[in-house]
Protein backbone atom coordinates (compact mmCIF):
# COMPACT_ATOMS: atom_id res chain seq x y z
CA UNK A 1 0.00 0.00 0.00
CA UNK A 2 1.29 3.43 -0.96
CA UNK A 3 0.62 6.52 1.12
CA UNK A 4 0.71 10.03 -0.31
CA UNK A 5 1.59 12.53 2.42
CA UNK A 6 0.71 16.16 1.73
CA UNK A 7 3.59 18.20 3.19
CA UNK A 8 3.71 21.13 0.79
CA UNK A 9 2.06 23.95 2.73
CA UNK A 10 3.54 26.43 5.16
CA UNK A 11 0.97 26.23 7.94
CA UNK A 12 0.49 29.97 8.34
CA UNK A 13 -2.00 29.55 11.21
CA UNK A 14 0.92 28.40 13.36
CA UNK A 15 2.33 31.91 13.05
CA UNK A 16 6.01 32.54 13.74
CA UNK A 17 6.68 28.83 14.30
CA UNK A 18 6.64 28.24 10.52
CA UNK A 19 8.48 31.35 9.36
CA UNK A 20 11.72 29.40 9.00
CA UNK A 21 10.56 25.79 9.25
CA UNK A 22 7.81 23.68 7.62
CA UNK A 23 5.12 22.73 10.12
CA UNK A 24 5.55 19.02 9.45
CA UNK A 25 9.00 18.96 11.10
CA UNK A 26 8.19 21.04 14.20
CA UNK A 27 9.09 18.86 17.22
CA UNK A 28 6.21 17.56 19.32
CA UNK A 29 7.88 14.90 21.50
CA UNK A 30 11.50 13.92 22.22
CA UNK A 31 12.66 15.81 19.14
CA UNK A 32 10.26 13.96 16.86
CA UNK A 33 7.68 15.65 14.65
CA UNK A 34 4.23 14.73 13.35
CA UNK A 35 5.74 13.16 10.26
CA UNK A 36 7.96 10.95 12.44
CA UNK A 37 4.90 9.74 14.36
CA UNK A 38 3.07 9.12 11.08
CA UNK A 39 5.94 7.20 9.47
CA UNK A 40 6.49 5.10 12.59
CA UNK A 41 2.84 4.09 12.69
CA UNK A 42 2.77 3.44 8.94
CA UNK A 43 5.58 0.93 9.39
CA UNK A 44 3.68 -0.78 12.20
CA UNK A 45 0.74 -1.54 9.87
CA UNK A 46 2.72 -2.40 6.74
CA UNK A 47 2.33 0.86 4.84
CA UNK A 48 5.91 0.93 3.61
CA UNK A 49 5.77 2.87 0.33
CA UNK A 50 5.65 6.57 1.13
CA UNK A 51 5.32 9.47 -1.31
CA UNK A 52 5.91 12.83 0.37
CA UNK A 53 4.72 15.89 -1.56
CA UNK A 54 6.91 18.85 -0.63
CA UNK A 55 6.64 22.55 -1.39
CA UNK A 56 7.42 25.21 1.22
CA UNK A 57 11.08 24.86 2.27
CA UNK A 58 11.28 21.46 0.58
CA UNK A 59 14.99 20.97 1.28
CA UNK A 60 14.42 21.18 5.03
CA UNK A 61 11.97 18.28 4.92
CA UNK A 62 14.29 16.17 2.78
CA UNK A 63 17.29 16.92 4.98
CA UNK A 64 15.28 16.26 8.14
CA UNK A 65 14.24 12.82 6.89
CA UNK A 66 17.61 11.95 5.35
CA UNK A 67 18.98 8.74 6.83
CA UNK A 68 15.79 8.31 8.91
CA UNK A 69 13.15 5.62 8.40
CA UNK A 70 15.40 3.43 6.29
CA UNK A 71 12.90 0.59 6.75
CA UNK A 72 10.50 2.51 4.50
CA UNK A 73 10.65 3.27 0.79
CA UNK A 74 10.35 7.07 0.90
CA UNK A 75 10.09 9.14 -2.28
CA UNK A 76 9.83 12.92 -2.54
CA UNK A 77 7.83 14.81 -5.16
CA UNK A 78 8.12 18.59 -5.35
CA UNK A 79 4.93 20.56 -5.93
CA UNK A 80 6.06 23.82 -7.48
CA UNK A 81 2.47 25.06 -7.18
CA UNK A 82 2.39 24.52 -3.42
CA UNK A 83 0.61 27.81 -2.75
CA UNK A 84 -2.48 26.36 -4.45
CA UNK A 85 -4.86 24.13 -2.49
CA UNK A 86 -4.08 20.57 -1.48
CA UNK A 87 -5.72 18.72 -4.37
CA UNK A 88 -2.80 19.86 -6.55
CA UNK A 89 -0.34 18.13 -4.22
CA UNK A 90 -2.19 14.83 -4.53
CA UNK A 91 -2.28 15.18 -8.31
CA UNK A 92 1.53 15.51 -8.35
CA UNK A 93 1.74 11.91 -7.09
CA UNK A 94 -0.07 10.45 -10.10
CA UNK A 95 3.07 9.23 -11.85
CA UNK A 96 4.07 7.30 -8.71
CA UNK A 97 0.84 5.26 -8.60
CA UNK A 98 -0.01 2.37 -10.95
CA UNK A 99 -3.43 2.29 -12.62
CA UNK A 100 -4.45 -0.92 -10.85
CA UNK A 101 -3.35 0.28 -7.40
CA UNK A 102 -5.31 1.60 -4.50
CA UNK A 103 -3.47 4.14 -2.37
CA UNK A 104 -3.94 6.29 0.70
CA UNK A 105 -3.72 10.03 1.31
CA UNK A 106 -2.69 11.65 4.59
CA UNK A 107 -2.05 15.13 5.88
CA UNK A 108 1.46 15.64 7.28
CA UNK A 109 0.29 17.89 10.12
CA UNK A 110 -2.29 15.46 11.51
CA UNK A 111 -1.59 13.10 14.37
CA UNK A 112 -2.59 9.50 13.58
CA UNK A 113 -1.71 6.20 15.25
CA UNK A 114 -1.53 2.66 13.92
CA UNK A 115 -5.11 1.51 14.60
CA UNK A 116 -6.58 4.40 12.66
CA UNK A 117 -4.22 3.87 9.73
CA UNK A 118 -5.09 0.17 9.74
CA UNK A 119 -8.82 0.95 9.72
CA UNK A 120 -8.54 2.97 6.51
CA UNK A 121 -6.02 0.61 4.93
CA UNK A 122 -8.32 -2.38 5.39
CA UNK A 123 -11.54 -0.58 4.46
CA UNK A 124 -13.49 -1.97 1.51
CA UNK A 125 -13.88 0.42 -1.40
CA UNK A 126 -16.32 -1.89 -3.26
CA UNK A 127 -17.94 0.30 -5.95
CA UNK A 128 -16.75 3.54 -4.36
CA UNK A 129 -13.78 5.49 -5.64
CA UNK A 130 -12.71 6.97 -2.29
CA UNK A 131 -13.24 6.21 1.39
CA UNK A 132 -12.68 9.04 3.86
CA UNK A 133 -12.14 8.53 7.58
CA UNK A 134 -14.73 10.37 9.67
CA UNK A 135 -15.21 11.07 13.35
CA UNK A 136 -18.83 11.04 14.53
CA UNK A 137 -17.87 12.16 18.07
CA UNK A 138 -18.89 15.73 17.30
CA UNK A 139 -18.78 16.92 20.90
CA UNK A 140 -15.14 15.94 21.37
CA UNK A 141 -13.56 17.50 18.25
CA UNK A 142 -10.68 19.89 18.92
CA UNK A 143 -11.29 23.19 17.08
CA UNK A 144 -14.44 21.99 15.35
CA UNK A 145 -15.05 25.42 13.82
CA UNK A 146 -12.19 24.82 11.38
CA UNK A 147 -13.06 21.16 10.80
CA UNK A 148 -14.25 19.76 7.47
CA UNK A 149 -17.89 18.99 8.19
CA UNK A 150 -19.49 15.91 6.64
CA UNK A 151 -23.08 14.74 6.32
CA UNK A 152 -23.31 10.96 6.13
CA UNK A 153 -26.21 8.79 5.07
CA UNK A 154 -26.47 6.41 8.08
CA UNK A 155 -28.08 3.69 5.96
CA UNK A 156 -25.22 3.14 3.51
CA UNK A 157 -22.44 5.36 4.93
CA UNK A 158 -22.12 7.32 1.72
CA UNK A 159 -21.15 10.97 2.12
CA UNK A 160 -24.01 13.31 1.19
CA UNK A 161 -22.21 16.64 1.70
CA UNK A 162 -18.78 17.96 2.68
CA UNK A 163 -17.79 21.54 3.51
CA UNK A 164 -16.30 23.58 6.34
CA UNK A 165 -19.39 25.79 6.13
CA UNK A 166 -22.03 23.05 6.49
CA UNK A 167 -24.66 24.04 9.01
CA UNK A 168 -26.05 20.51 9.34
CA UNK A 169 -23.55 17.67 9.71
CA UNK A 170 -23.02 14.45 11.65
CA UNK A 171 -19.25 13.85 11.32
CA UNK A 172 -15.86 15.48 10.73
CA UNK A 173 -13.39 14.46 8.02
CA UNK A 174 -10.12 13.36 9.70
CA UNK A 175 -7.95 13.96 6.63
CA UNK A 176 -7.20 10.31 5.86
CA UNK A 177 -8.35 8.66 2.61
CA UNK A 178 -8.19 5.38 0.70
CA UNK A 179 -8.52 5.82 -3.06
CA UNK A 180 -8.72 4.11 -6.39
CA UNK A 181 -6.52 5.39 -9.21
CA UNK A 182 -9.57 6.88 -10.94
CA UNK A 183 -9.67 9.60 -8.26
CA UNK A 184 -6.95 11.31 -10.29
CA UNK A 185 -9.55 11.92 -13.03
CA UNK A 186 -11.54 14.05 -10.59
CA UNK A 187 -8.43 15.91 -9.44
CA UNK A 188 -7.40 16.62 -13.03
CA UNK A 189 -10.85 17.95 -13.87
CA UNK A 190 -10.70 20.25 -10.86
CA UNK A 191 -7.25 21.47 -11.88
CA UNK A 192 -8.41 22.24 -15.42
CA UNK A 193 -11.33 24.19 -13.96
CA UNK A 194 -9.00 26.04 -11.57
CA UNK A 195 -10.69 24.52 -8.53
CA UNK A 196 -7.80 23.05 -6.60
CA UNK A 197 -9.01 21.69 -3.26
CA UNK A 198 -9.24 18.05 -2.32
CA UNK A 199 -12.70 18.71 -0.91
CA UNK A 200 -13.90 20.01 -4.29
CA UNK A 201 -12.98 16.71 -5.95
CA UNK A 202 -14.64 14.87 -3.08
CA UNK A 203 -17.82 16.86 -3.70
CA UNK A 204 -17.75 15.75 -7.32
CA UNK A 205 -17.51 12.17 -6.07
CA UNK A 206 -20.53 12.82 -3.86
CA UNK A 207 -22.61 13.75 -6.91
CA UNK A 208 -21.87 10.29 -8.32
CA UNK A 209 -22.34 8.49 -4.98
CA UNK A 210 -18.68 7.46 -5.02
CA UNK A 211 -17.45 8.81 -1.67
CA UNK A 212 -17.75 6.44 1.27
CA UNK A 213 -17.32 7.24 4.96
CA UNK A 214 -15.35 5.06 7.38
CA UNK A 215 -16.14 5.57 11.05
CA UNK A 216 -12.87 5.78 12.99
CA UNK A 217 -14.75 4.84 16.20
CA UNK A 218 -12.65 5.52 19.31
CA UNK A 219 -9.33 6.12 17.53
CA UNK A 220 -7.49 9.33 18.37
CA UNK A 221 -6.54 11.93 15.75
CA UNK A 222 -5.67 15.62 15.78
CA UNK A 223 -5.24 18.34 13.18
CA UNK A 224 -2.24 20.38 14.37
CA UNK A 225 -3.07 23.65 12.66
CA UNK A 226 -2.82 26.22 15.46
CA UNK A 227 -0.49 26.93 18.39
CA UNK A 228 -3.21 25.65 20.72
CA UNK A 229 -3.48 22.36 18.84
CA UNK A 230 0.31 22.02 18.86
CA UNK A 231 0.43 22.34 22.64
CA UNK A 232 -2.44 19.87 23.01
CA UNK A 233 -0.59 17.39 20.76
CA UNK A 234 2.56 17.65 22.88
CA UNK A 235 0.60 16.86 26.03
CA UNK A 236 -1.25 13.99 24.37
CA UNK A 237 1.92 12.37 23.05
CA UNK A 238 3.65 12.74 26.42
CA UNK A 239 0.71 11.04 28.15
CA UNK A 240 0.84 8.07 25.79
CA UNK A 241 4.49 7.26 26.37
CA UNK A 242 6.91 6.23 23.55
CA UNK A 243 5.39 6.51 20.08
CA UNK A 244 8.48 6.77 17.86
Amino acid sequence: MKLVIIAAGRGSRLGAKTLNKPKTIIPIHNGNSTIDVLLHNCHLVGINDIIIITGYKKSQIKNYLKDKWGQLNVQFVYNEEWKLENGVSVLKAKNKIKENETFMISMSDHLYFSNLLKTLKESNLADRIVNVGVDVRIDSIFDIDDGMKVMINPKNFLVKAMSKSLMKYNAIDVGLFKCKYSFFDYLETGYKNKVYSLSNSCNELIKNKMLGAIDIKDNFWLDIDTPEALEFAKKKIASLGPTV
